[in-house]
Parts: C-alpha cells; sequence; structure tokens
C-alpha cells in the first residue's frame, strides 16, 4: 500500500491517464479542477475509483471516509485517500467494508 506522500502523485497520474485514454489528448491535472470540467461522467468514474483501490491499496468509498457524490474535484479525491491511507494501515476488500 502507497503511504499519504505518494497518493497525490497516484490519483492524479490515474486522471491523467483515464483522460488520455478516453480523448487522446495529455491533459494537464493539477487537483484544483472540477472533476465534470475534465469530462469525467459516472462511468469514468467508476474506472478511477477501481484502479485506484488497487493501486493505493485502500477504498475510502468503502470505509465510509467520504461519499462518492461529495467528490467534486481531483483534489477532493486525492484528500479521501490520503485520509483512508492515514486511518487504515492496511487493505480492506469490499466484503471486509460491511463487517467494519
Amino acid at each position: 500500500m502507497l503511504n499519504q506522500s505518494e497518493v497525490r502523485s497516484v490519483v492524479l497520474a490515474r486522471i491523467r491517464i483515464l483522460l488520455l485514454e478516453e480523448t487522446d489528448e495529455v491533459v494537464t491535472v493539477d487537483g484544483t479542477e472540477q472533476l465534470h470540467e475534465l469530462a469525467f461522467n459516472s462511468l469514468l468514474l467508476a474506472r478511477l475509483i477501481i484502479s485506484l483501490e488497487a493501486e493505493v491499496g485502500v477504498d475510502p468509498f468503502a470505509r465510509e471516509v467520504a461519499s462518492v457524490a461529495d467528490i467534486r474535484t481531483a483534489n477532493d479525491l486525492v484528500t479521501a485517500y490520503e485520509t483512508a491511507v492515514v486511518r487504515f494501515g492496511e487493505p480492506v476488500t469490499a466484503g471486509e467494508a460491511g463487517a467494519a
């Protein structure tokens, strides 16, 4: 699992990768952009969350650290994952989340 200081770069890199796959354009992402301004739809956000859970090692939404409905910017997503990494030192699977 990544440490807190690595989370920001991973989240922003994953956003850039997904946008490149979708648009064939290199997009600069610094975290302040609204996800809707980056043309993120619910399917793209779901793909991002799945890939971040695999790479970061924790799902802040399964652990109720954050609500997907409250994620507006890339920085919101970074904060959710940073908080989850700090609170939970080990990965959690979807099946374990219900028991937590």
